[in-house]
């Protein structure tokens, strides 16, 4: 910035250069005469307020310019078409444009809507998302929206309290979020659930498809908005293949390539418990047999009612408890009938009590008709806990080898697999290889996974192709040395075969946006003017602040750096560390390799 200029406090964009040199390049460029004259004529200025008409000819409305104490002043132009439109920042409104300027990049808001709505398997996988990246330096990129302070208090984890949520007025709740992006300068938005802000672009989580492929009721609002939510999304998480498949096979119009499959992990508080420790459980509760255990249990797609069934046709039905966990404590009438004579514990347990109730449980029985994952599943291996379920949707992936498979409606088959699980081979084989299952499902490997689309989506407005190109100007220089380089790079690929399938990333970092458009503009004009139209096949994306995880993510996608005259020094650091191909305009054909060169 010109010495004079930050004495005054005063900064100037666009059509206010801060120094004598741009300003003579904007009078030759753009033929706006006299610019020079009138910048020293503003600088000896020294009695505020002035009106800036007084000393610019492009501006005719009644702005201002006082000067402001520490803080200075910082008229801000608006975009080419526009630069009547100046406005005056007070002190309290450039606090904020700092606040925003040292804000970790990028933003991602996550809205905990589940947990005001359910404590179930979907709360437990947020929960157990925001525990690693807790301790992670992605923390400071997230902000957790706090329904009604419903949401689990994770140290690390920055919050923001928000109204509740309900689904009788969907369109104001959305209008909230949009508005707190806003004010977040949120570059991203997830939620736990079905909310959905207006333009913010948001990932969509797919946790099942279960309404849509039971064929349930898709006009309950609760559905309806889980539409809204993938119609509105960038790009979609699947917590499984099949989920993945499902979600394509209900939307045909999501590209496959835009899921990312992330399984679910199993927390290190599932483990086998000691014999003391389910003695204790066992007495705390009540229990005084052998018992099975049946989690999430329910008359509908979950399938209870098999094994119900099943347990009524065992001979030795009576020499044993049963155990039901999540299904809101009360035993449905309709299986009552299956078990007279033997007790039935329907309990609310914590992590950790379910974890000695799977270690000390004969067997989970889980013969779900359709899962979008099937956490308890793995959730009981892990804690040497034998299963027997069914074939059906994405149980297989999680699974594997290590369970009992039955058909979802063959109760005599439940009832001889309960029995086979009590011989000790059988058993001892299950839960060996149970254990060896579930190591292969964790929690930090699922938020890794999660970090990375999350990131990946950040950037997708750059609109990458197959070839990506990246050029570093320094901006501080005059604008003709700029606009030199940007129009012989950008006029020297617009003129190759394989234009069409380039991205040419230009680094505004160290620029304001609507000086490098602009700039960009008139580089633009100034090819055409040269019979060289490079709207068509060309792609340019200008790549502002970006953070640290954002730069690891694109640039092993760039091909190549295009050396320029001038280059911001302190951003082309990032591109040497990853090794990036440097090379100049001219020799660019000898780096793009053939196989770019599509028919």
């Amino acid at each position: 910035m010109h010495r004079d200029t930050e004495e005054q406090g005063l900064v100037f964009q666009h059509f206010a250069y801060t120094t004598k040199e741009q300003l003579k390049f904007k009078e030759e460029y753009y033929g706006y005469k006299g610019a020079v004259s009138q910048w020293n004529n503003l600088q000896q200025q020294t009695k505020f307020p002035v009106l800036l008409r007084d000393y610019f000819a492009w501006v005719s409305d009644e702005t201002t310019v006082d000067k402001a104490d520490s803080h200075g002043i910082v008229p801000i132009a608006q975009p080419e078409e526009d630069y009547n439109n100046w406005r005056f920042l007070q002190p309290e409104e450039i606090d904020k444009q700092i606040a925003l300027i040292n804000k970790p990049v990028p933003i991602i808001l996550i809205d905990g809507v589940f947990f005001q709505l359910y404590q179930t398997g979907i709360a437990r996988v947020w929960k157990s998302l925001l525990e690693e990246w807790s301790d992670s330096d992605f923390a400071k990129h997230l902000i957790v929206l706090d329904r009604a302070g419903t949401a689990p208090k994770i140290p690390g984890i920055r919050y923001r309290q928000t109204p509740q949520y309900n689904y009788n007025d969907t369109d104001t709740d959305r209008e909230m979020l949009q508005q707190i992006c806003d004010e977040e300068a949120a570059d991203l938005f997830i939620s736990s659930y079905y909310t959905t802000p207006l333009t913010t672009p948001s990932v969509f989580m797919a946790h099942d498809m279960i309404p849509e492929i039971m064929g349930w009721n898709l006009n309950n609002p609760m559905w309806r908005e889980k539409h809204y939510g993938i119609q509105h999304a960038s790009s979609y998480i699947a917590v499984s293949q099949n989920t993945a498949k499902d979600l394509v096979k209900c939307f045909s119009d999501i590209n496959p390539d835009a899921i990312t499959v992330a399984h679910l992990g199993v927390k290190n508080s599932f483990y086998p418990a000691k014999t003391e420790q389910i003695n204790v459980f066992k007495a705390k509760y009540g229990i005084s047999k052998p018992y099975f255990l049946l989690v999430g249990s329910s008359t509908g797609y979950k399938n209870s009612t098999l094994f119900f069934k099943a347990f009524v046709q065992l001979a030795t039905r009576n020499g044993f408890d049963i155990i039901c966990t999540g299904s809101g404590g009360v035993l449905a009438p309709e299986w009552r009938a299956y078990t007279s004579g033997s007790t039935v514990h329907m309990l609310q347990l914590s992590d950790e009590e379910l974890a000695i109730a799977y270690s000390g449980a004969i067997v989970l029985v889980y013969p779900s008709k359709y899962e979008g994952f099937g956490l308890p599943i793995l959730e009981a291996m892990a804690c040497g806990c034998p299963v027997i379920t069914c074939e059906n949707a994405s149980i297989p992936e999680v699974a594997g080898e290590a369970a009992i498979y039955i058909n979802d409606n063959d109760a005599e088959g439940l009832t001889n697999a309960l029995c086979e699980v009590q011989k000790p081979a059988i058993r001892q084989l299950l839960v060996n290889r149970g254990i060896e299952q579930a190591k292969k499902f964790n929690w930090s490997s699922t938020a890794k996974t999660v970090t990375k689309v999350l990131i990946e989506t950040t950037i997708q407005a750059l609109n990458l192709r197959e070839i990506n190109l990246i050029v570093f100007p320094d901006w501080t220089q005059p604008e003709e040395v700029i606009a030199e380089d940007l129009e012989k790079v950008i006029g020297t690929l617009a003129t190759k075969d394989y234009a069409q399938y380039t991205t040419l990333l230009i680094d505004i970092s160290n620029s304001n946006g609507d000086y490098a458009e602009m700039l960009l503009s008139a580089v633009s004009m100034n090819l055409l003017m040269q019979d060289l139209d490079i709207s068509e096949e060309l792609e340019i994306s200008l790549v502002s602040q970006l953070g640290e995880q954002q730069w690891e993510v694109l640039l092993p996608r760039v091909k190549a750096r295009i050396s320029l005259n001038c280059e911001n020094k302190g951003v082309l650091s990032l591109a040497k560390n990853h090794n990036l191909i440097a090379c100049e305009v001219e020799k660019l054909d000898d780096v793009i390799s053939n196989s770019f060169f599509l028919s």
